[in-house]
């Protein structure tokens, strides 16, 4: 698969996290729940590569209340450092920081 169609993918997934208000993001932030922090999802792309998508929710800057959202679609594929350590490497990342106001930081 193309990295614009995984691009795509994972822009269409991120839009719901943008739809979100600032107070709703700092709801999940505040929970003691790590499952409020982190969002792990599994798809199928219409040429039917399977992937995941992980999405993490961050204080940016907590002193100004800056929340970052950092998402990122892999198709599965590993690499090795060193020959034997597996790491993992997306195939397209995205993120953005929202501030209290609503605006969006850096866009």
């Amino acid at each position: 698969m193309d990295r614009h169609t995984l691009a795509a993918i994972l822009t269409e997934h991120l839009a719901s996290y943008r739809e979100m208000s600032h107070s709703e993001l700092a709801a999940r932030l505040e929970s003691p729940r790590h499952e409020d922090h982190l969002d792990v999802i599994d798809g199928t792309a219409p040429d039917g590569t399977t992937y995941t998508i992980e999405t993490n929710i961050l204080w940016d800057d907590r002193s100004k209340r800056h929340i970052r959202v950092l998402s990122d679609l892999s198709t599965g594929t590993r690499g090795c450092l060193l020959g034997f350590i597996p790491i993992f490497t997306p195939d397209v990342a995205d993120d953005f920081i929202l501030a209290p106001d609503g605006t969006f930081i850096d866009e």
